[in-house]
């Protein structure tokens, strides 16, 4: 690994209150299933980064709106117990804390169904305020997702500082995750590393097959990891694509193993790793993930990896 300075991640991203059932099987369109049991968490893609981030070492701030209620006041606390830092979390007045019903059935699988709430609230004014109070470094790490407004994703990346005298610049990494549109390029050429599953690469792109898919991305981002699920992930930046195989572990719950990628890959980014490194080491994180119920069910430390 490079000896270089380490990082922040700042994660620009959702936080949700999650009622978690436990299904026989996934239900159809028209179908009732009576679920098994019931369990309440912690979610939003932006705080499961976020906490996934700090849980590998790094020093993480979190960019957000909850609302005035208990379910926000809950969600402040467990971050604040994760060692994340909160001072750019907004409470809003009105809008409820975003909420996740998340059903999971025997094999890990599920379907999620999210409520925003104040996610939706978010303003570009509050990225570009946080972004600012936070004096962006070359050695930081930007992340965002789609799971907040599309409009707070162009603040962050016209709110990227110019590259310094030795051509080095705060990184971007956005997870285009629900499936949509890549965000406009930073005003000073910033181009993001773009994360994304084979369902959002094949539907950004219409190509026929991942490989395909991942070499489409590439060019248009300063690259492209594909997470496989448990075939792993694909990165591409331009050569190509390389696949980085994940261990076979018993799959109790996919719920947020995305986020903890995307959260040890930032991690990852920020102490200095290359991308590979850093992708590599996000695949044992996601990995591990999927060995409990519930999106932070199974957070690795460092010595889990």
């Amino acid at each position: 690994m490079k000896l270089l300075p380490a990082g922040r991640v700042i994660v620009i991203g959702s936080v949700n209150a999650d009622r978690i059932l436990r299904c026989p099987v996934l239900p159809a369109p028209g179908e009732t299933v009576l679920a098994a049991e019931a369990a309440h968490g912690f979610g939003g893609k932006g705080a499961n980064q976020a906490v996934a981030a700090a849980r590998l070492g790094a020093a993480t701030h979190l960019v957000a709106r909850v609302g005035r209620d208990a379910e926000g006041r809950a969600a402040l606390a467990d971050l604040h117990g994760a060692q994340v830092e909160t001072g750019s979390v907004l409470v809003h007045p009105d809008a409820p804390t975003g909420q996740a019903i998340v059903m999971v059935d025997p094999a890990g699988e599920r379907s999620i169904v999210v409520l925003p709430g104040a996610n939706a609230h978010l303003t570009p004014e509050d990225v570009e305020a946080a972004l600012a109070r936070l004096h962006l470094l070359p050695v930081d790490v930007v992340l965002t997702s789609n799971e907040v407004p599309e409009e707070c994703v162009r603040a962050a990346a016209a709110t990227l500082p110019p590259p310094d005298s030795a051509g080095r610049t705060t990184r971007w990494v956005h997870n285009a995750a629900p499936a949509g549109p890549l965000p406009d390029t930073g005003p000073d050429g910033h181009r993001p590393l773009l994360v994304v599953n084979v369902l959002e690469a094949r539907r950004l792109t219409g190509a026929g097959n991942t490989h395909e898919a991942a070499r489409a991305l590439a060019p248009r981002t300063e690259g492209v990891v594909v997470t496989l699920g448990s075939e792993g992930a694909l990165v591409a930046t331009g050569g190509a694509p390389l696949l980085l195989p994940a261990p076979a572990v018993r799959v109790v719950d996919t719920t947020g193993a995305g986020d903890v990628f995307c959260g040890a890959l930032a991690a990852g980014l920020a102490r200095g790793a290359d991308l590979p490194e850093a992708a590599a080491a996000a695949v044992a994180a996601g990995t591990f993930a999927v060995t409990a119920l519930g999106a932070r069910g199974a957070l690795p430390r460092p010595s889990d990896l």
